[in-house]
């Protein structure tokens, strides 16, 4: 008899049998690929050249030339990759934080658990994208890198996490082998992290994958704002050079410019809706029709 209690089967077989995070993995490899190895392949010319600017998709120049000649599949291709790294690693510190304050939340109580109660609710209450707009805005004239981006992000996004992850918290503590931990006097951090945290990692991991959508919108919103400043083949960078520096809309050879950039931003977000709904239904048990 084969072994059914192995990776395959309680993880892959299920994943690739949800036709959502099928669907939504191969959108996401994708992109994945194309961040990894695409600037390997495909290089990337920055200089201007004026005499072929707007050029319209052809073998040549599969997505057209911008406004300053340059060739718009290659910018997407190189851009891929700041607008990955941008969304992952927001999300992995949003998922971070908002799991370490979770947790405390859902095992402290009294005086301490009411302050870290009242810290998360600060951050739920604060209207997220005009926050974090101001936030960006005082940095508008700082060249930033990709963790300190990340991080003005991940700001705005752990709050609602933390909420859910002490919910978890609250319905773990009361079980006998914690009681057990603080019988043998285990100490807090030995109880919060090898007692609690490796029974909500699954649901971690689904935050993660669920955040990931959040993050992408904000660090897309943020650069097409023209509030951080980053890597100029960034997506959201390149969509506000061409509405509002290129005006590309205001003339019929620019359009393919903005349409290829915004036709990209929403097939890696449908792709990440589509893996994170996925993952949800294979790994949420009250999403499932047979539990």
């Amino acid at each position: 008899m084969k072994n059914k209690s192995g990776f395959f089967y309680n993880v892959i077989k299920p994943l690739t049998s949800n036709k959502k995070a099928l669907i939504g993995l191969i959108i996401t490899l994708f992109f994945i690929l194309m961040a990894t190895i695409g600037p390997l392949i495909i290089k990337l010319d920055m200089n201007s050249d004026f005499a072929n600017r707007y050029q319209k998709p052809s073998l040549k120049h599969l997505f057209g030339t911008d406004y300053f000649g340059i060739d718009i599949f290659a910018q997407i291709v190189h851009g891929s990759r700041s607008v990955i790294s941008l969304t992952l690693l927001a999300s992995f510190f949003a998922v971070t934080i908002g799991t370490v304050i979770g947790i405390l939340k859902g095992y402290l109580e009294g005086f301490l658990g009411k302050v870290v109660d009242a810290f998360i609710t600060v951050f739920l209450v604060i209207p997220s994208f005009p926050a974090l707009l101001i936030l960006a805005a005082i940095f508008s004239n700082t060249k930033l890198n990709a963790v300190e981006v990340a991080l003005i992000v991940a700001t705005w996004l752990w709050a609602p996490l933390a909420k859910q992850v002490s919910a978890q918290v609250l319905s773990i503590k009361s079980k006998e082998f914690i009681e057990s931990s603080k019988m043998l006097n285990m100490g807090l951090r030995y109880i919060l992290f090898s007692d609690i945290l490796p029974l909500i990692m699954p649901y971690i991991f689904v935050n993660f994958i669920t955040q990931l959508k959040g993050a992408m919108e904000f660090t897309i919103g943020l650069m097409f704002l023209g509030l951080a400043k980053f890597d100029s083949t960034h997506w959201g960078i390149m969509l506000n050079y061409s509405l509002y520096q290129a005006g590309a809309l205001y003339t019929p050879k620019g359009f393919h410019y903005p349409f290829f950039i915004i036709l990209n931003i929403v097939l890696l977000i449908y792709g990440g809706i589509l893996l994170a709904q996925g993952i949800e239904e294979v790994f949420n048990p009250k999403l499932r029709g047979h539990e």
